[in-house]
């Protein structure tokens, strides 16, 4: 079974790859954090029961990216 980071490291081969098939890399990698911000919010409900707003997620990710 692979590691937690040799899976991580395979998703993002998988999406700055299929970023390279677009005109704008960017905006592809825009869309790709868009949804993953949804997919969190989405499987937080679920877990929770609480709906975060897009504002406090990225707010949870800034604040892990200071640590």
């Amino acid at each position: 079974m692979k590691s937690k980071l040799e899976i991580i490291d395979e998703i993002m081969f998988y999406i700055l790859e299929r970023a390279k098939c677009e005109v704008d890399t960017g905006k592809y990698l825009e869309h790709v954090v868009d949804y993953c911000k949804k997919d969190y919010q989405q499987a937080y409900k679920k877990q929770k029961g609480i709906e975060l707003t897009i504002d406090e997620i990225q707010h949870t990710y800034d604040n892990q990216k200071k640590k």
